[in-house]
């Protein structure tokens, strides 16, 4: 059986620029620093950025304050956006029929492991017009770094299907994604145009193309049948 773990903001969504925005606006106003560009940080999730914020600036006992009160506003903002802008919110071409084929696909168990909250990635996910139900799911509410929220979206699926898994793959569009896939020995697809990797697609559309480059090329015969 095969894991197939997804990234959701610049993989599954174009996401990325208007989610960077409501939560650098979020940190900034409650915080009251400028936030630098997050490739520099260690762990490039919500609570990884805002927990080495917190350190830098020595504000250790108004941790958790910050950290409830930037995600409260930074949620808040993201609602307020895509209420405004629901035609800017759009999935990757071809991700909707690829999560609902791989749903259904008899040799894939589908997961998501996303460096966001929780509850903004299903806000964003279900505005972008998918429906993950029945799709193990794992976020920085539930860990820090990343190789622990895909460790943890592993061990979810595994959990919720009984299934054993032979190989375990990652669509990714970020270095962070790549770094911790290597930290895992997942293998890993880089999503667009951000990361130089062997292994890269530009989108879904064509998705049978990525079984041929995984060496899949049983589940393209499944597919057909």
């Amino acid at each position: 059986m095969n894991l197939f773990m997804l990234d959701v903001d610049g993989t599954l969504i174009d996401s990325y620029d208007f989610d960077s925005e409501c939560f650098r606006s979020a940190v900034e106003e409650v915080m009251g620093i400028e936030l630098a560009d997050w490739e520099h940080f260690t762990n490039v999730t919500d609570v990884g950025i805002l927990e080495e914020l917190i350190g830098q600036q020595g504000m250790r006992q108004e941790r958790m304050r910050i950290l409830r009160e930037v995600k409260s506003l930074f949620l808040q903002k993201l609602r307020a956006y895509i209420a405004s802008n629901s035609n800017d919110l759009v999935a990757t071409p071809g991700a909707i029929a690829f999560v609902n084929d791989m749903k259904a696909h008899e040799n894939v168990v589908l997961a998501i492991a996303t460096g966001g909250w929780e509850e903004s990635a299903k806000m964003k996910l279900r505005a972008a017009g998918f429906d993950i139900s029945g799709v193990s799911f794992a976020s920085c509410s539930d860990a820090m770094t990343r190789s622990e929220i895909m460790a943890l979206a592993a061990f979810r699926a595994k959990q919720d299907t009984g299934a054993m898994f032979s190989r375990r793959v990652y669509f990714g569009d970020g270095e962070w994604d790549k770094m911790a896939t290597n930290t895992l020995g997942y293998e890993f697809v880089a999503v667009g145009n951000n990361v130089k990797h062997h292994t890269r697609i530009p989108n879904f559309v064509h998705y049978d193309a990525i079984f041929g480059k995984l060496g899949l090329t049983d589940m393209i015969k499944a597919k057909s049948a």
